[in-house]
């Protein structure tokens, strides 16, 4: 193994688009080696390595299924031996979907519900020992409100989600022992390409000019108020957040 420590490290799962590509774009301008993992869209996932090093950035992507265990160690013994060590892990990956109880299929409900909760586990349990190596780490669990107010109309998330939230509250009880801290990062409604949106009938401008207008401060999020949101925990110069949980959302996540 040859450890490189010009950079420090970060690992942004599902990052070959949304959240998770403005997330990995813009730690990799704040100096971190970057890895994008897609599941499926390696296309898209090279798109943002490239676009990462034409602005003289380090990254490189990887495929990564975080139900696998097999995939999630693969993975984190390729990061491994290229560096080391690893310094932020960013919990991203997800699939969501409309998921009424009485029509959701078994087979939706679990790769949404593991999307969550097994990613969330994997991705973290064989992560320890190279957040172990770094002086300060931080592993970020992306969730949404939907732990504290559920979606009739998306049972599988909503339960997803609060998986997400007990998982957060325990990591960061039970690793800080080791200096990781783990926080939670709850974003409002995004104008991602998430499944939940077209099959709800919601994407389109005219939903999201209505769900902006119901928002506290008159806007809905983007996914560089997301990004921005998880580089300013990192950051934090107390390094003293810990079992946090941080709504993205100009107040929405208040009213359900």
């Amino acid at each position: 193994m040859q450890e490189d420590k010009t950079h420090k490290v970060a690992l942004v799962t599902g990052s070959s688009q949304g959240i998770g590509a403005a997330t990995a774009k813009l730690l990799a301008a704040n100096g971190y080696a970057v890895i994008v993992t897609y599941k499926d869209s390696e296309d898209k996932a090279k798109g943002v390595v490239n676009e990462v090093l034409k602005q003289a950035g380090e990254a490189m992507e990887l495929q990564l299924d975080v139900t696998s265990e097999e995939s999630v160690k693969k993975c984190m013994e390729v990061i491994n031996d290229k560096y080391g060590r690893l310094d932020v892990l960013v919990n991203n990956a997800g699939v969501d979907g409309l998921a009424p109880i009485e029509d959701v299929t078994f087979e939706k409900w679990q790769a949404i519900t593991r999307s969550k909760i097994d990613g969330n586990f994997l991705c973290t349990k064989y992560a320890i020992p190279l957040l172990k190596k770094a002086k300060k780490s931080d592993v970020i669990c992306l969730m949404s409100n939907l732990g504290e107010f559920v979606d009739p109309d998306d049972v599988a998330y909503s339960v997803g989600t609060a998986g997400v939230v007990a998982f957060v509250k325990a990591t960061a009880l039970s690793l800080a022992k080791y200096g990781i801290r783990t926080n939670g990062v709850g974003p409002g409604g995004v104008r991602t390409e998430l499944a939940y949106y077209k099959e709800a009938a919601m994407d389109n401008d005219g939903s999201w000019e209505d769900m902006s207008k119901r928002n506290p401060l008159g806007r809905i999020a983007t996914v560089d108020d997301v990004a921005q949101t998880i580089l300013t925990i990192i950051n934090n110069p107390t390094e003293f957040w810990n079992g946090n949980f941080i709504y993205v959302s100009g107040g929405s996540h208040l009213k359900g």
